[in-house]
């Protein structure tokens, strides 16, 4: 297990695999399960298993939790109700594949922020990179017809979906500013915080849409979201940031993609079309040019 911890490309294969069946998963169930449940739930199930393997050092380290509460909190908010909830939400009415190619933009959105957050120095090509990685984005949103911005009758699901984007962009350029705690600690008080803040919106999508059902889809669907893709690709992407960096981190973004398609032709049936092969061309050549050696 030490030498796994420190092996950065095995970290981002496993990452990759746990999440690639997130949005297969939410977009298979999305008829049965309302997001926000959805979301609330899958962290539910996940709170057990790093309240054991955290308690020691969160007894240990609650003075630095209670110093560091804020960036706490915003990383909980970003990973735990933001990130996934906004996907469950844009599966409504989105295909798993838009998803999955939409959130390859992630890299440049994280060098990007890098910049804004930090000043990391961001050079022509990587800001060509950007601008292709955006024209990519854009034309999975019009589905190769642009013109569709201009009646506004483009799907509301992939809007969520780039929110989503950002706000996990967002998340692992913050994490730098995390306070030195154990890794397990750190899932254990985001979960819990990301839960706290997604509570009263679960209970209004419980009593104002629909509850949760009581059936097999959500009894498996909650089991992986929460134990695979929650407990362990949660812990081996954070070390993966640990050890190679936010940016070189985020390039997990267009391995899930690859994973994630396939999945989805598979058990869902659905269909690659030409305007999503221009779209990732483009976004896979932008996250080259962006994450490329700064000058």
């Amino acid at each position: 297990m030490q030498w796994l911890a420190n092996q950065g490309y095995v970290l981002m294969a496993i990452t990759a695999v746990m999440w690639s069946g997130n949005a297969v998963i939410g977009r298979a169930v999305h008829e049965v399960i309302p997001p926000i449940g959805l979301g609330f739930w899958r962290w539910v199930v996940t709170l057990p298993v790093f309240v054991v393997l955290a308690w020691p050092h969160f007894r240990r380290e609650w003075p630095l939790v209670r110093q560091h509460w804020p960036i706490l909190l915003l990383l909980g908010f970003l990973s735990i109700t933001v990130y996934n909830t906004f996907v469950y939400i844009g599966l409504n009415t989105t295909t798993a594949i838009n998803m999955l190619l939409i959130n390859t933009a992630r890299p440049v959105v994280i060098v990007f922020l890098s910049y804004l957050f930090y000043r990391e120095r961001v050079t022509l090509v990587q800001a060509g990179g950007f601008a292709l990685a955006l024209s990519g984005t854009l034309t999975i949103l019009a589905r190769g017809n642009f013109n569709v911005f201009g009646d506004a009758n483009f799907i509301v699901g992939d809007l969520w979906v780039v929110g989503a984007t950002v706000g996990w962009a967002l998340y692992t350029v913050l994490y730098r500013k995390r306070p030195p705690i154990h890794a397990t600690n750190l899932m254990l008080v985001t979960i819990v915080m990301g839960l706290v803040i997604m509570l009263p919106f679960y209970l209004w999508e419980t009593f104002q849409v629909r509850p949760m059902p009581l059936v097999s889809e959500t009894y498996w669907s909650i089991a992986y979201l929460g134990l695979i893709a929650g407990v362990i690709g949660y812990l081996a992407f954070n070390r993966l940031v640990e050890v190679m960096g936010a940016n070189r981190a985020g390039l997990t973004s267009y391995l899930v993609p690859i994973i994630g398609t396939s999945l989805a032709i598979f058990f869902l049936g659905e269909q690659f079309h030409p305007f999503h092969v221009a779209g990732i061309s483009l976004i896979l050549i932008g996250v080259a040019l962006a994450n490329g050696k700064r000058g």
